[in-house]
């Protein structure tokens, strides 16, 4: 299970100083950042940058190590990652409160092992700002891949690491939760409105990719978007809230294959079943979904029960009717602020087709509207 280097962090050693930039990492910041985390002082005599994805939430780099004499236990490369350079990136972070989101879960996870994450040697910052210092994974894993899908044994994998996260913090109220946990009903307004955008520009360009039956299922989901949000819940816990295939790293060095959960801006206080039916109905085939769903919903309920009581399969089943949703909703309001080009299109269709198949599948606008009629929701 992956924590940080010592478990807690150093108290004799001086914290690094808070960086903004990656022309700042030299040296010298990665030997404070060792000697903090609990690193024998191996000397760091020089490091290279190459930089990791598009920058589109964050400038992420791969710092490449070199050790004056023996490395001992030092690494020979970590992952650092700190607020975009991108002014307009920077300020959609600050509005979000992307950085002390990821800030807090770091921390919760790796003092907690709540789940597997890359292995934390330091994090810092606060609302402005986010440091954070990595183990590098880039030799010993595989990204996932949104449009090819996570096959069977992958799924599970990932819905073991979601159950493990969940059930470490079952149950949770908006009293116990941390701050800087989303809730829905304070984003509801945000979030609906981007899916209705998202909506009437998914029903205008897929209109001959989409059949019929999606199509209708896009509009009668929209029209209940604000009241999926607003509903309320007696069952919540620590979600990772965009558990997306390619936000995952898949391990095969075992005997089977484990998954590594990454990029937590947009964690949150949330029903259980929202990561899983977000997870199933995006990152996996229609087809292999519908073979294996209810064994995967059955393989969560058992994973979560090793560490908390009060979750049994039906009541799972019956949270992830109305949540297999989630994926949906956040599809649509990705299409409002994605550009519009053939990759992106590319993603969004296959995103689509999975998310509106999954929510046909489960009769799920219906059950919405059923419980919002008896709750008096909207």
């Amino acid at each position: 299970m992956s924590t940080d280097i010592t478990g807690m962090e150093t108290a004799s050693a001086e914290a690094p100083r808070l960086i903004d930039v990656v022309d700042e990492i030299d040296a010298a910041w990665i030997q404070s950042v060792l000697r903090h985390s609990g690193i024998p002082a191996a000397a760091v005599a020089g490091v290279s940058l190459a930089p990791i994805g598009a920058g589109n939430v964050s400038d992420t780099v791969r710092v490449s190590i070199d050790y004056a004499g023996e490395p001992g236990d030092a690494p020979s490369a970590l992952v650092v990652k700190l607020r975009p350079s991108n002014a307009d990136i920077h300020a959609h972070g600050l509005r979000s409160g992307a950085y002390h989101r990821e800030i807090g879960a770091y921390r919760s996870i790796s003092e907690r092992q709540s789940c597997r994450i890359p292995l934390k040697y330091w994090v810092a910052g606060d609302e402005t700002t986010i440091n954070l210092v990595m183990e590098d994974l880039s030799t010993s894993t595989t990204p996932g891949d949104q449009v090819a899908g996570a096959g069977p044994e992958a799924a599970e994998a990932v819905v073991v690491e979601l159950a493990r996260l969940h059930s470490e913090y079952f149950p949770l109220t908006d009293e116990s939760a941390d701050d800087w946990m989303i809730r829905l009903p304070d984003v509801c307004d945000y979030w609906s409105d981007a899916a209705g955008r998202g909506a009437a520009i998914a029903l205008d360009r897929f209109a001959d990719d989409l059949p019929v039956e999606s199509l209708d299922a896009i509009r009668e989901a929209t029209e209940l978007v604000r009241e999926w949000h607003l509903l309320p819940h007696r069952r919540l816990t620590f979600t990772h809230g965009d558990p997306r295939v390619d936000n995952v790293l898949f391990d095969q060095s075992g005997d089977s294959v484990s998954a590594v959960i990454i990029d937590w801006q947009v964690t949150g206080l949330r029903n259980p079943m929202y990561d899983v039916g977000y997870f199933m109905s995006g990152s996996v085939d229609v087809a292999d979904r519908r073979a294996h769903e209810m064994r995967l919903i059955r393989r969560y309920v058992e994973v979560f029960g090793e560490r908390a009581a009060g979750y049994d399969l039906a009541t799972a089943t019956s949270d992830y009717q109305i949540q297999v949703l989630s994926g949906l909703y956040i599809s649509l309001a990705a299409l409002d602020v994605l550009p519009d080009n053939p990759v992106v299109n590319r993603l969004i269709l296959a995103l689509l087709e999975r998310n509106c198949a999954a929510v046909i599948d489960w009769r799920s606008v219906a059950a919405l509207r059923n419980v919002t009629l008896a709750l008096g929701v909207g």
